[in-house]
């Protein structure tokens, strides 16, 4: 059973969250609350796993209880929403910054009844797999650094690697925080274009996108369909459109079925490329749940491209790398600081990347 706390904007709202985790007989909703002077206390004394806060708390409110969590009493921290095209999307996203793990999508009430509601079906599965994340006091970027590496790393020969036109990203869960870091070690005149599939909340794909350019030295756009790819340039996938490639190298959306019930699919991403650049691209899976997009990059691997996986003391969730690396697609097992540069390096840079020849 899976104790839940929710923090909702008002009592009605936190009994339409809880109508809809109680669909899930696996999920155990242990308080309610909607007075924000007192939510630590009652959270502190609640042994709840996760904390489900309502994204209609408002933006300053969800990044001020966000930083109150993983400073006081760090548990996983989603955050549930609806569909939102407007700044607030941009503001709730920056409260990932803050340590909340993700944005979820609350099904809207026509969704709500019923055992077989599609939505809140999933809500209640993402719930229960991220309740089970090891949280630290607050995400920093800097408190890997001083790990100690698993492997020795191996000087590779530069001269055999083939050329890098294009860098395809796969993230989940947690991979909102870990492209900020990527993107931000790597500078503006990057060389290639870099196409990125995150698993997130219908809606906030503007907002996570407004966020990471602000962010970042990179430029970051959603992708559309038929564009060409420009160097310097992130483009993630909209909403319901699987991001790929076609034979002339322009970007192509696609409205086909869901891949490992995920629309975008890092799966159709890695593929496409694997297609049409073979051995001339790089891969990376970021921190995610499940296996979305692994096998293909063991696709992308055999083809000789450079497949990068972050390393699991570096993921709050080590799922769909730890996927990859189970399936020896990894040329490289990299902690999050490290990815950028890799990148930085493969696409024309001096080597900074290690060479990883087993399991992380």
């Amino acid at each position: 059973m899976v104790r839940v706390f929710v923090i909702a904007q008002s009592a009605a709202r936190a009994q339409r969250i809880r109508s809809v985790l109680s669909l899930d007989h696996e999920i155990d909703t242990v308080r309610l609350s909607f007075d924000d002077d007192e939510f630590m206390s009652q959270l502190s004394t609640s042994n709840a796993q996760i904390v489900a806060l309502d994204a209609a708390c408002g933006p300053a409110d969800v990044h001020r209880m966000t930083q109150e969590i993983m400073h006081k009493h760090p548990v996983p921290v989603v955050i549930l929403a609806e569909r939102s095209a407007d700044q607030a999307g941009t503001r709730s996203i920056q409260a990932l910054e803050d340590g909340a793990l993700t944005v979820l999508e609350l099904p809207p009430e026509s969704d709500n009844v019923g055992a077989s509601s599609t939505g809140a079906g999933e809500l209640c599965r993402n719930l229960r797999l991220m309740s089970e994340v090891k949280v630290v006091r607050r995400w920093d970027s800097t408190r890997f650094e001083s790990f100690q590496r698993i492997m020795h790393p191996a000087q590779e020969n530069a001269e055999s690697r083939p050329p890098v036109h294009i860098v395809a990203i796969g993230a989940s869960a947690g991979g909102t925080q870990a492209l900020q870091q990527v993107f931000g070690g790597i500078h503006e005149t990057f060389p290639v274009p870099i196409l990125v599939v995150q698993h997130i909340a219908k809606g906030y794909i503007t907002g996570l996108t407004r966020w990471l350019d602000e962010q970042t030295p990179l430029r970051v756009r959603i992708a559309e369909n038929g564009a060409i790819p420009e160097a310097g340039t992130v483009y993630l996938a909209p909403d319901d459109a699987h991001l790929t490639v076609d034979s002339d190298r322009r970007i192509l959306l696609l409205h086909d079925a869901p891949v490992n019930g995920f629309r975008p699919s890092i799966a159709r991403l890695f593929q496409s490329v694997a297609d049409e650049y073979q051995s001339n691209a790089a891969a990376v899976l970021l921190s995610g749940m499940g296996n979305d997009g692994a096998a293909e990059m063991r696709t992308l691997f055999d083809h000789g491209a450079c497949t990068i996986a972050q390393d699991k003391r570096t993921s709050l969730i080590h799922g769909i790398p730890g996927e990859a690396i189970k399936l020896r697609a990894a040329r490289f097992i990299l902690p999050l600081p490290e990815i950028g540069s890799a990148l930085e390096t493969v696409a024309g840079g001096v080597r900074n990347a290690h060479r990883i020849s087993g399991d992380a």
